[in-house]
């Protein structure tokens, strides 16, 4: 597991950018370049030194097995992040526990390592107990679905801040919270709006109280500046939604850069 690797755990959301949950309405067929924006990350984290989890949707693994392939080959740690990005409270537990088990295999079969990671699409996983004792019969040793910050999509009310063991009938499994410090800060939305000295700032201080920061992106955010916005002009109709994910992702996320300098 990579999270014990540095003191911070970067990681990577393996999804196109039709499977977020933003309420986007598309009024031409989505294209991106998928293998360009990994080899976007593949080159930012050699130049820094670092390896990441890919966190990876059993439905893009078989539509990009190549891009799987890349990533595992490269170093990097190959995750599940579900068979797609359904919200898992959304679905059947039946259909879940299918899902999970599908998205293991499929990513195992394409890299020929086991799977012990799982996060759940939206950090939409219950905090409960047997979903938990799922992911153990499904042979996944770790969890990182854990939001401390209730929204109206996601999250839970109690902040927890370090990996813990959930203890099910079946085994135990880690637990590996997104960790804030006030505020969540380190990924998606967050790290798209929040101001930079004041993340470095968030950083530093968690890192202070022995405390790992959990980073994430997504594939689509590793898009440059100027291409993002004339994509979303070209791709997306204008509703509340879109000018709520214009705003955010009109800013580079390569300032995720000044996080990986001397944090080895």
């Amino acid at each position: 597991m990579l999270y014990n690797t540095n003191k911070i755990w970067l990681t990577i959301d393996v999804e196109e950018l039709s499977d977020s949950n933003f309420r986007l309405i598309a009024k031409n067929e989505l294209k991106l370049d998928y293998e360009a924006l990994i080899d976007n990350w593949l080159n930012l984290c050699e130049e820094y030194g670092y390896k990441s989890t890919a966190f990876i949707l059993g439905s893009f693994a078989e539509k990009y097995p190549h891009i799987v392939k890349k990533l595992s080959n490269n170093g990097h740690e190959i995750a599940s992040h579900g068979l797609t990005h359904d919200l898992v409270y959304d679905i059947p537990f039946e259909t879940w526990s299918n899902s999970i088990s599908e998205s293991k295999r499929i990513l195992e079969d394409i890299t020929g390592n086991e799977i012990k990671g799982y996060r759940s699409a939206s950090w939409s996983l219950p905090f409960e107990k047997y979903y938990y004792e799922e992911l153990v019969k499904s042979g996944y040793s770790y969890s990182s679905s854990y939001f401390p910050l209730k929204t109206y999509l996601y999250g839970n009310a109690i902040d927890k801040k370090n990996s813990f063991n959930v203890e099910t009938k079946s085994g135990s499994i880690i637990e590996i919270p997104v960790p804030k410090f006030i505020v969540p800060f380190s990924g998606g939305f967050y790290l798209r709006t929040l101001p930079q000295f004041v993340q470095k700032l968030l950083v530093k201080q968690l890192i202070s109280i022995d405390v790992k920061p959990v980073l994430y992106v997504h594939p689509y955010e590793l898009i440059k500046k100027n291409s993002m916005l004339a994509y979303y002009y070209k791709y997306f109709k204008k509703n509340i939604d879109f000018f709520l994910a214009f705003w955010t992702l009109n800013r580079p996320i390569s300032n995720i850069e000044k996080y990986l300098i001397d944090k080895k």
